[in-house]
């Protein structure tokens, strides 16, 4: 009997085990193999729309505040302030329409916007361009503009080069040309030599090839606006990079500051054991070779490019208490902590306020510097 109990316990410590071992796998891969938000899933009933509103089942997402994008089958809209709810639906102000939106059909929620024929409210030229970079040219999107300071916009991980086009608008009223630009495993974009994500710890290389790429069309200096892992990529460069002096200044919009702790925090959000982010960093460093130390940028050193910095206070993945930190570190940061904000979500919350707050540290830190 107790033979039997000794190999039964052994086989319940080796399925937690496997198990463990299994999820540190699963977490690894999932940030290893970057997946896009572009894949559309209709989820959400659409229960009516007319003119001025539009009335959606209740959820998370719905009830949020702010505007919005909606994708149906065959046809998009922006949604913007709650006019009414109750347990079951929400009822939101119709901004803009483009194509067909059929009531009783399922529509997809979305923070990019103006995705897609939406694109087009922007009243803006935007060119398809390529720029070289060590892995071969990769796709970007350029819109024209007067200012001899470029802005360089890089989307997070798993954003496309839509996630910048919400200021867009912002930034052509002001006059800069605007380099949207795509990286390594994006779609349309070689791989990296692996294929898999470094993080931000490789990516950044293109960064880099787009600031040289606009230094040769004209650019004088740069505005570097990074997204999500986009941020990173930006802290790294100016980390590392020799072309980093050309870097006029930066725009920060939910930035991930250290990895380490962003993947902790995001296993506590999906309620998983805390020795499981450990073993995921584990894992991606012995594929990857990436160095976590490196990517945790609350040690730098106080430096003193103007810099902007918009965070969520409702970020569950990238944790607002990093860039609380970070903006104590370094003194020539202005930064903005949006209420009622998910992750990149801050221009959703608000978007007159993130567009004021926007051109004012243009108008007083670029513009007259």
């Amino acid at each position: 009997m107790l033979t039997l109990l000794v190999c039964v316990l052994l086989l319940i410590t080796l399925l937690l085990v496997v198990l463990c071992v299994g999820l540190c796998w699963y977490v690894a891969q999932r940030l290893l193999h970057r997946t896009t938000n572009a894949s559309t899933s209709f989820t959400i009933p659409l229960v009516e729309i007319n003119a001025e509103a539009m009335t959606l089942q209740s959820t998370k997402n719905t009830r949020r505040p702010g505007v919005f994008g909606i994708q149906g089958p065959e046809g998009q809209a922006i949604v913007g302030p709650i006019l009414s709810s109750d347990a079951k639906t929400v009822t939101r102000k119709l901004l803009q329409v483009a194509g067909t939106l059929t009531p009783q059909t399922n529509v997809a929620w979305n923070t990019t916007v103006y995705r897609g024929k939406l694109r087009e409210h922007l009243q803006l030229t935007i060119n398809e361009v390529s720029v070289p970079t060590p892995l071969g040219t990769m796709p970007a999107w350029f819109v024209p503009g007067q200012q001899p300071i470029w802005v360089i916009l890089i989307h997070g991980a798993t954003g496309t080069q839509e996630q910048g086009l919400r200021a867009f608008q912002t930034l052509a009223n002001l006059g800069f040309p605007i380099l949207a630009i795509t990286y390594r495993n994006d779609k349309n974009a070689p791989a990296s030599t692996d294929g898999l994500s470094h993080l931000g710890e490789t990516e950044w290389e293109d960064v880099e090839a787009s600031v040289k790429y606009a230094l040769t069309q004209g650019a004088q200096s740069i505005l570097l606006y990074g997204i999500s892992m986009g941020g990173t990529m930006v802290e790294v460069f100016l980390a590392r990079s020799s072309y980093a002096d050309h870097i006029h200044a930066v725009v920060l919009d939910s930035p991930v500051l250290d990895w380490r702790a962003t993947i902790e925090s995001q296993t506590r959000k999906n309620k998983l054991p805390f020795f499981i982010a450990r073993g995921a960093e584990v894992i991606i460093s012995r594929r990857t070779h990436i160095n976590f130390e490196a990517l945790n940028f609350l040690k730098q050193p106080p430096r003193h490019i103007p810099t902007l910095l918009f965070h969520g206070m409702d970020d569950t993945s990238a944790p607002i208490a990093l860039s609380d930190i970070f903006a104590s570190i370094h003194p020539s940061i202005t930064y903005i902590r949006v209420p009622d904000a998910e992750h990149t979500q801050c221009w959703n919350a608000n978007a007159q306020e993130y567009e004021s707050q926007l051109r004012t540290f243009i108008e007083e830190t670029v513009l007259k510097g």
